[in-house]
């Protein structure tokens, strides 16, 4: 078992205690220490990464 393996067991359990919430693991994902699949693991559920409102910037013409 890796060491990586061991933190997504340590997870499942933090969040099963209520230590963590669903937010601090979506944090995790996006810097790349839990992986999408690993999330459904800890979470239950899917990662849905979040898309930002921002409208798109229009570059001028020349």
């Amino acid at each position: 078992m890796s060491i990586y393996e061991m933190f997504v067991q340590m997870w499942v359990l933090d969040f099963q205690m209520g230590l963590f919430d669903k937010a601090y693991f979506q944090g995790l994902v996006k810097t790349g220490q839990l992986k999408v699949e690993d999330y459904k693991k800890v979470t239950g559920e899917d990662y849905v990464a979040e898309t930002t409102n921002q409208p798109a910037q229009v570059q001028p013409q020349a």
